[in-house]
């Protein structure tokens, strides 16, 4: 009615459009136009077979009631009603479509009906109809549409994958009789190339084939090639994996020698692994530089030495692998080495004993066990030099602590002033002067006449001194009678008898001038030394010679080696030295 005062209206004013405008949204909302509105999608598609959901939202004003709603369908020869809810009288469908439609739950505010198994009949158009009080009939129409869902397989090519041949189609992926035509393509790792053929069938779908060609290698046995399929009927893409099957002649490896085989070595076999598509049913071993030895048997693909190793088993071996693609073979060389020198053998106790051969006998058992030692295990390479560099460090070592120690007793030798066995007396550097030559000349003159006859003065080889003759080395035997009660050797009393000695001199002959006048050696007249009681009345001994740097020295036939000096001038005797 509201409709019908608009047109009535601008068909009496159509010279002001733009008054127009506004009267009409006047009578509008006047009328309640705006007080209910239908929603419905604009298009609807639908998987052939499946079911399709048409939905229609309703939404009234208060001031409205909703009276019913229905569907309905445009068809050629004019509209179809499909189903009418009435709130007050209920649901009505047509026979035709009681059993492929439903409302999914009716309301005032929902119209949404089911149409099940969908076929290319029910392409079209659809409205949805809502009739209010005191408004009248509102609508809104959404167009439907049948999908196809594809078909979807890969087919093998025609012909077999051969290695090393040209190139051939591997696998063709079909989707078949799709509305819209879908979308193929290959997935891959290989390097090969896709090619797509289209076909239109009835009912307006298409099918779609892709082919995907490669040249073949044995190296891509095993790959997997992936046909992969989009289309608006299905959920995700759908993928189909294809397995790559390359025929190819068997791989031959023959595994077992390790390359050191020796003779009398046992429990050997050599064994022909191959690889082969289709698998291999055809083994053989020979042997190419003579016949094959005794001992040897052959067993599926393994040849085994059912005895220790000979010499005559050096020789090439051939190992023959045949399938239905072809027969190959692989040789390989052996050679019989001589045994080793030493092989290792366990011990024949928990403990290693390093000699030859140890008896023991148990406290409890009477019984004697002989221990042997065991035969040790050849040195591996790999020790040999870190065996040898131990040994050269070791000696160079040992011989680094000789030199050091060399060094050190050189050392210790040049502190101590003489030695156990020092030939010559050392003395210190300020020691007084020596005698001169007239002086001792005229000493050992005058105690010459006093002494042994024996002792006859003689001028020295050097002109400083005398010398006096060997004395019998016997009166050595004299010396437990002639040591002192009191424990002192006759060194001591010597050596005093000669200080004395020195003293009396002295008295009668006037000392000369001495450039060290305070030197604690130098003797002055009137000096009384205390032990002047201890000088025999005669010498048994020649007097010593003076040395060159000044200190008296007995000779060395006299005291024979019998004493020892030290560093601050002094002597004892050797006897003494161990006590």
């Amino acid at each position: 009615m509201a409709l019908r005062m608009t047109a009535h209206y601008l068909r009496n004013n159509p010279t002001q459009p733009g008054l127009n405008v506004k009267v009409l949204l006047l009578l509008c909302i006047a009328s309640g136009v705006w007080g209910s509105q239908v929603v419905v999608p604009p298009r609807v598609s639908a998987v052939l077979g499946k079911n399709v959901t048409l939905g229609c939202r309703i939404q009234v004003d208060s001031n409205l009631s909703l009276t019913q709603s229905s569907w309905e369908r445009r068809l050629p020869t004019g509209s179809v009603t499909l189903a009418v809810y009435n709130p007050m009288f209920g649901i009505s469908i047509p026979p035709e479509y009681v059993r492929r439609l439903s409302f999914r739950s009716p309301s005032t505010h929902d119209a949404t009906i089911i149409l099940e198994d969908v076929g290319f009949a029910d392409i079209g158009v659809y409205t949805c109809k809502v009739a209010t009080f005191p408004l009248g009939n509102t609508q809104a129409s959404t167009t439907v549409s049948v999908l196809v869902e594809p078909k979807v397989y890969v087919s093998a090519g025609s012909s077999a994958l051969m290695d090393g041949g040209n190139d051939t189609t591997v696998a063709t992926c079909i989707a078949e009789r799709a509305r819209p035509p879908a979308d193929v393509s290959w997935e891959t790792d290989l390097y090969g190339t896709s090619e797509a053929h289209m076909a239109d069938d009835a009912n307006g779908t298409t099918t779609t084939q892709v082919h995907y060609s490669w040249q073949p290698t044995r190296h891509a046995q095993g790959h997997t090639l992936t046909c992969v399929v989009r289309h608006p009927a299905l959920q995700s893409d759908f993928r189909i994996p294809y397995i790559i099957n390359v025929q190819f002649a068997p791989d031959i490896l023959v595994l077992g020698y390790d390359g050191d085989w020796y003779v009398g070595r046992e429990n050997v076999q050599l064994k022909c692994r191959a690889k082969a598509n289709p698998p291999a049913h055809h083994f053989r071993w020979i042997r190419l530089d003579g016949d094959m030895p005794d001992g040897v048997e052959t067993m599926n693909n393994s040849l085994i030495f059912l005895r220790p190793l000979q010499r005559n088993d050096s020789g090439v071996y051939r190992c023959e692998v045949g399938n239905d693609i072809g027969l190959r073979s692989r040789d390989i060389r052996i050679r019989i080495q001589d045994p080793p020198s030493t092989t290792a053998m366990p011990p024949t106790t928990p403990v290693l004993l390093l000699n030859a051969g140890i008896s023991v006998t148990a406290p409890g058992n009477k019984q004697r066990a002989l221990f042997t030692s065991p035969t040790l295990a050849p040195l591996h390479e790999g020790n040999l030099g870190t065996i040898v560099g131990g040994a050269v460090g070791g000696a160079l070592f040992l011989l680094l602590l000789l030199v050091l120690g060399g060094i050190y007793y050189q050392r210790q030798r040049r502190t101590f002033r003489g030695d156990y066995y020092t030939k010559q007396y050392l003395g210190p550097s300020d020691m007084q002067k020596a005698p001169q030559p007239h002086e001792l000349q005229q000493v050992y003159s005058n105690e010459a006449g006093r002494a042994s006859p024996d002792s006859k003065v003689k001028p020295s080889h050097d002109g400083n001194g005398i010398i006096y003759p060997d004395k019998d080395r016997e009166e050595w035997g004299d010396f437990d009678r002639e040591r002192s009660p009191n424990g002192r050797s006759r060194v001591i009393r010597e050596a005093n008898a000669h200080h004395n000695y020195h003293n009396h001199h002295q008295s009668y002959h006037p000392k000369p001038h001495h450039p060290h006048p305070s030197h604690p050696h130098s003797f002055h007249p009137g000096q009384h030394n205390h032990r002047g009681s201890l000088q025999p009345e005669h010498r048994r001994y020649p007097a010593p010679q003076s040395m060159g740097n000044g200190s008296p020295y007995l000779p060395e036939d006299c005291y024979d080696n019998d004493y020892v000096s030290h560093t601050d001038g002094s002597m004892i005797s050797r006897r003494e030295w161990y006590v």
